[in-house]
């Protein structure tokens, strides 16, 4: 089976690694999987750096539409079977061209299309996504939440199917470790669906000494740092801004936090997983398929009680050395169900569902 995945591939959050741990994973089958972008950025980059096929088919702008004919061109003079579109700007592109190719369009829908965009240009590129979500084969999808929004939209159950966040457990086996500051992560982009507010506002209620750092660039960087200062708390908090590679952050700390008002489920709680280090997590989406008493604490979204409830009871986890015992859970809970040969298993499924559907 020959499938090429397209990006717009200026992505550098969760979707970007499901991309690549995806095709790792699909190395494992019987697939023969390649990745198309549209420009030579952070995914190309990510999947050349993991030994992937990748070809750059490059727009000058971002509707420039002098693309179209080559990928067609691409797609049929390389005998495609499947195309896998990730994300809006790639839907958009197979939207157009979907009457012109014999492969089956399938595509993964990484987040929640009602609150990816904002402003005026948000609200076109929303139902440019739609009109193509309508269009496509099949879709593949990590947050149950949306089950009930594509039943709105009048697509069938046939034509859907849930699938996971994944990561590559080959790489490592988790080493305790216990910081001589109670230590706490965050990695996110520091946009308001991450909800870092909540964090903070949890972190200034706190009478105990912990240390804590948030890693993601986005628009409320400022203003985050302002309302640290205003808590009191700036001394203890650090944003240290993107970086390619987190794992030294999680390394140096004890627990990890996500608050987020919506998710699928994060690979960020995968990553936690693979350096042995428990989650604190808000209970949205997927959430609670991996994140429970036995590997970290789960807290009702926008409850600040119930956070600082659950920050409270890691840092005597940590006062107590019992911190090690979850995060040793939540890694083999991870590991069997979680890794990217589990995933190439589950959207080969979908594949097939989709061949024989056409």
């Amino acid at each position: 089976m020959r499938v090429l995945h397209i990006n717009a591939g200026n992505e550098n959050g969760g979707a970007r690694t499901y991309i690549v741990n995806l095709m790792k994973g699909q190395e494992t089958t019987d697939t023969d999987s390649r990745l198309m972008t549209f420009e030579d950025g952070p995914v190309a980059k990510m999947a050349r750096d993991n030994g992937l096929n990748v070809i750059v088919m490059p727009q000058k702008k971002r509707f420039d539409l002098s693309i179209l004919t080559p990928i067609v061109s691409y797609i049929e003079t390389n005998h495609i079977d499947i195309v896998h579109t990730h994300g809006p700007r790639a839907n958009f592109i197979l939207s157009l061209i979907r009457k012109r190719i014999n492969a089956v369009w399938v595509t993964t829908v990484h987040s929640d299309p009602r609150i990816d965009f904002s402003g005026l240009k948000g609200k076109v590129m929303l139902q440019m996504n739609l009109h193509a979500l309508k269009k496509v084969d099949y879709i593949f999808y990590m947050n149950p939440d949306l089950v009930s929004y594509f039943d709105s939209l009048k697509i069938p159950e046939r034509k859907t199917i849930e699938v996971f966040n994944a990561i590559d457990f080959k790489q490592r086996i988790p080493e305790p470790r216990k910081h001589k500051i109670f230590s706490l992560l965050m990695v996110a982009r520091l946009v308001e669906v991450k909800n870092h507010e909540l964090m903070l506002k949890a972190l200034g209620k706190l009478d105990f000494d912990f240390k804590m750092v948030f890693v993601g660039d986005g628009p409320l960087m400022a203003q985050l740092k302002q309302q640290a200062n205003k808590l009191n708390i700036s001394k203890k908090v650090s944003f240290v801004g993107f970086h390619e590679n987190t794992g030294d952050y999680y390394d140096e700390c004890d627990v990890s936090v996500l608050t987020s008002k919506s998710e699928s489920l994060p690979t960020v709680y995968l990553e936690s997983a693979l350096h042995g280090r428990p989650v604190i997590a808000t209970n949205v989406g997927a959430t609670d398929k991996i994140i429970s008493s036995r590997t970290g604490w789960l807290v009702e979204s926008e409850n600040v009680s119930e956070l600082v409830e659950a920050l409270n009871s890691a840092y005597q986890d940590w006062l107590n050395d019992d911190l090690d015992q979850k995060g040793m859970e939540l890694y083999q809970e991870a590991k069997s169900k979680y890794s990217i040969e589990k995933l190439a298993d589950a959207v080969n499924v979908g594949y097939k569902n989709a061949l024989q559907s056409k």
